[in-house]
């Protein structure tokens, strides 16, 4: 036995019009870099950030320590053990951020950073100073090759970073760390 509302619901679905043919993207060319570093650390250095290679036999926290040798608080995501319990206000006096990144992207310098259980994401945005460590071999050509990689899982929290966070006003007063990391710096390990 049907409502009548659900007939007027089948009614309306049978007469629905079709919508518009999608695009197809794979038949777009695909965009490549002879050199994705090279691409990824010119763009990420027009939007205020660095890219680095890690040298043989240096750490990621001798490269933080020399390039900011007089800072506060650092927090290491990439040493510390997650099996603790943090809240956002955890994170409001963190100078440096130490993060994991998943993958980043040469045509737009981002990285994708992502946790399951989202207990650190406001440490992305709270910090002063954003370090991302991403793996050598996880610098993707273009977002659609990133999307490629991610979207196969679920995650309890992700986002693209690219740069440091600014903004500009009408009167065209740049404001470093708007709506982030006053600096941002990407490390290839």
């Amino acid at each position: 036995m049907s409502s009548s509302r659900d007939a007027i619901l089948a009614k309306i679905h049978r007469n629905r019009p079709g919508g518009p043919a999608l695009p197809d993207i794979h038949s777009v060319p695909f965009v490549t870099f002879d050199d994705k570093f090279a691409a990824f650390a010119g763009l990420i250095r027009n939007l205020g950030g660095e890219a680095i290679w890690l040298a043989d036999g240096q750490s990621v926290a001798d490269v933080v320590a020399q390039r900011w040798p007089k800072t506060g608080r650092t927090v290491d995501l990439t040493t510390m053990p997650h099996e603790e319990a943090f809240t956002p206000h955890d994170w409001h006096d963190v100078d440096v951020a130490i993060v994991p990144g998943e993958l980043a992207v040469a045509e737009n310098a981002a990285v994708w950073i992502s946790h399951p259980d989202n207990i650190f994401r406001s440490l992305y945005f709270l910090t002063e100073k954003l370090v991302m460590v991403v793996p050598k071999d996880k610098l993707v050509d273009t977002m659609r090759d990133a999307y490629g990689q991610i979207a196969i899982r679920e995650h309890g929290f992700g986002a693209f970073i690219s740069g440091s966070s600014r903004t500009a006003d009408i009167e065209q007063s740049l404001v470093m760390g708007a709506h982030g990391a006053m600096a941002a710096l990407v490390i290839f390990c």
